[in-house]
């Protein structure tokens, strides 16, 4: 069979290489079209010869080899508006025994009064995503806590850990406490606190119930391997902003809707080791860090644009686990995340873009800004030099009579965006509550209050942000008109969108629904998700631990 092939070869090389010479002779000049002829069928003879040596002459895809029927397999593309659904099989095992049921006593209660005598416990059949605790001690800032009744009925946690093994570095037995304390910064979204925080300083019932709803959403819509895909919730949609194409950058920024879901999940009192969302979290963090890069990047699959963003909310998300637990598993990657965004960073303008030394804008400053401070709360410490250089770089976009003011990049006109994101940044970094520069921020926050004609997430989240952090009587005028332009926007029906936000028009096509409906949840969780910080003795105080290496 051997000596077979290479006779058949040595007769297709012949052929080939007779063709060629006929080709470079004069023998085409004449009779031109039945030449063409014959060269064709020859050619073709000397391809199925060729063929036939490769492979032989009864090719198994024939089927005569085969010892049963074939079977054909059909792949079929998701639809984008079936993709709001998680597909069969992807789905979070925690998302079938999610339920609607809603009883918020608790925050109604700590309204009308700042004691409670008797806690009430919730309903033995409902296990809140929001968990309810008390606590005794009482200060300006933990004052007496009505018991929490707000309730949703959350995770199934056996059938959960049924489909998905936790590592015990990432997860506790249910109703295992933390193994340290929370840090201050994050106490009042710890059960038995969050009620009167979110009384004290402008929650409502209503923004409970738009909480809750939102937790219960994402829940659902998080895939089987901990991810929550942007794509699959609409993610990647590309418009064009201020003469600006991204290329249909957000369609896999799995790792930063994922970061941003998770915040949603932990400031509400959820960790990966406590907590009714707990097995949520748990999924969500190992997605993170299986995932991270050698480098320490938490970016994943993300486009060049979206890469660095996707970054630094996964590391915040991972950061503000790490501090609320004490985990040590989470500290490595956590060093190695902010080791990374320390290497991003420009030495000369002190800002980050999209590559390692940009020179820099404000909207990917913030979310590095905030990841600095997440980690100190987790106990890293060494970003003096960082947060130095990220004071520069704000300075460099200033303006205004104060230098309130803050554009996008140094020379370009300052917006209420970044303006509210580098009001954010300076409070972060020590600027006092009282500098003149944050009453000419918050000015014109107020001049540019939210309307729910002109949704926008992300200038809501921040100048959200900002108004709380800055205190003083604008902060309940921005309160109410945000709770007003807000709430009315999420979705309120039977489907299976109930709980969540529409992607708005500004930056939603990129990250789809899960990130308008973390972004918004985040910005109802703002009454309890930190201290303010015109209450902190700032620089924000340090937790024990080693320095960055």
């Amino acid at each position: 069979m051997h000596t077979h092939g290479i006779v058949w070869a040595l007769v297709a090389v012949g052929a080939a290489v007779s063709l060629a010479v006929i080709v470079r002779t004069k023998w085409l000049q004449s009779h031109t079209l039945p030449k063409c002829v014959l060269l064709s069928v020859v050619l073709h003879a000397v391809v199925a010869v060729v063929c036939s040596c490769l492979g032989g002459l009864s090719p198994a895809s024939w089927g005569q080899s085969d010892s049963g029927p074939m079977t054909m397999v059909v792949v079929t593309a998701e639809d984008p508006a079936d993709g709001l659904r998680p597909a069969d099989g992807d789905a979070s095992p925690a998302a079938e025994p999610v339920a609607d049921v809603i009883n918020v006593a608790g925050l109604e209660a700590a309204t009308r009064s700042a004691t409670a005598e008797e806690p009430v416990a919730p309903p033995a059949e409902h296990v809140p995503l929001l968990e309810v605790a008390s606590e005794d001690d009482a200060t300006e800032e933990n004052r007496p806590v009505e018991p929490e009744q707000t309730e949703v009925a959350a995770v199934d946690a056996a059938s959960a850990s049924a489909v998905v093994d936790h590592s015990p570095a990432l997860s506790a037995p249910a109703g295992t406490a933390a193994a340290t304390a929370v840090p201050p910064v994050y106490a009042d979204r710890m059960a038995g606190r969050r009620a009167a925080a979110a009384a004290a300083r402008g929650g409502s019932l209503e923004t409970e119930r738009a909480v809750q709803a939102a937790l219960v959403w994402l829940a659902a819509a998080q895939s089987s391997d901990g991810r929550w895909s942007a794509a699959r919730h609409g993610g990647g949609v590309e418009r064009s902003l201020q003469g600006h194409h991204r290329h249909g950058a957000g369609a896999k920024s799995d790792h930063g809707v994922t970061g941003l879901a998770l915040l949603a999940f932990l400031g509400a009192g959820n960790t990966h080791q406590q907590g009714p969302a707990s097995e949520v979290v748990a999924r969500g963090v190992r997605f993170l860090v299986d995932r991270q890069r050698a480098d320490g990047s938490l970016a994943g699959d993300a486009e060049f644009f979206a890469a660095l963003y996707c970054h630094g909310m996964a590391a915040i998300a991972l950061a503000e686990c790490c501090a609320m637990t004490g985990d040590a598993a989470l500290r490595p990657p956590l060093e190695k995340a902010v080791r990374y965004t320390l290497s991003m960073q420009s030495a000369a303008t002190g800002g980050w873009r999209y590559a390692a030394g940009d020179k820099g804008d404000t909207s990917q400053l913030g979310w590095q800004v905030m990841l600095l401070a997440s980690a100190r709360q987790a106990g890293l410490t060494g970003l003096e030099s960082a947060e130095a250089r990220a004071r520069t770089f704000l300075q460099s976009v200033s303006s205004g009579r104060t230098g309130g003011l803050a554009a996008y990049r140094p020379g370009e006109q300052p917006s209420v965006a970044m303006t509210a994101e580098a009001l954010v940044c300076r409070l972060l970094l020590g600027m006092p509550a009282d500098h003149p520069c944050v009453g000419e921020a918050v000015e014109l926050l107020a001049r540019s209050p939210p309307e729910t004609r002109s949704p926008n997430a992300y200038a809501w989240y921040y100048a959200t942000l900002a108004s709380f952090h800055a205190g003083g009587p604008q902060w309940e005028v921005w309160n109410s008109q945000l709770q007003a332009a807000l709430l009315p926007l999420q979705r309120r029906e039977s489907s299976g969108l109930d709980g969540s936000w529409d992607p708005d028009p500004v930056w939603g096509g990129h990250g789809g629904r899960v990130y308008s409906t973390a972004m918004a949840a985040m910005t109802l969780e703002v009454y309890y998700r930190h201290l303010p910080m015109h209450r902190q003795n700032l620089p924000i105080a340090v937790a024990p631990g080693q320095p960055m290496r």
